[in-house]
């Protein structure tokens, strides 16, 4: 067992907490969702097929067939407008960062949620793959005036 004490002025909390994240990624490998999105950033997720997008989406607590219920290649804007900088921070917020790819070509999966609470129907969780890597993911309301939210796991209990 490992102990640490630390002691810390007020100015220094956050870089002090940004290091112990960072050494709980050295030690432990692999960062919880909450210190890779205080990270800013997810640990690299491969999603090569989309059985492997079904199975990272299965592992955040989502009911979905392995199979999408749509593929197809999307450009990312080479330029942001208001609409892609508000859902590239519902990216960040998941440790994503969709910027990195601007003008890049990029795989989006569909898949159909069925255990959304409240709607058991009419979900959808979309990823973004770019060269066998998810960089992206959300959940969307198929009816008009519906959401658009992070697909992570901790994201499940927002609605």
């Amino acid at each position: 067992m490992v102990t640490v004490a630390v002691r810390v002025r007020r100015k220094g909390l956050a870089a002090a907490a940004a290091g112990l994240a960072l050494a709980a990624v050295l030690l432990l490998g692999r960062a919880p969702a909450a210190v890779q999105a205080f990270l800013g950033h997810r640990a690299e997720t491969k999603c090569a097929t989309a059985e492997d997008g079904a199975a990272w989406l299965r592992e955040q607590g989502w009911e979905v067939e392995p199979e999408p219920t749509g593929q197809m290649e999307v450009l990312v804007p080479a330029q942001f407008d208001q609409l892609y900088e508000s859902y590239n921070d519902i990216q960040k917020a998941q440790g994503f960062d969709i910027s990195r790819y601007k003008g890049e070509r990029v795989m989006k999966y569909t898949y159909l949620v069925k255990n959304y609470p409240q709607e058991p129907e009419g979900v959808a969780a979309n990823l973004l793959v770019y060269q066998g890597k998810l960089i992206g993911a959300d959940l969307c309301s198929l009816r008009l005036g519906g959401f658009l939210r992070g697909a992570a796991e901790g994201e499940k209990g927002r609605s």
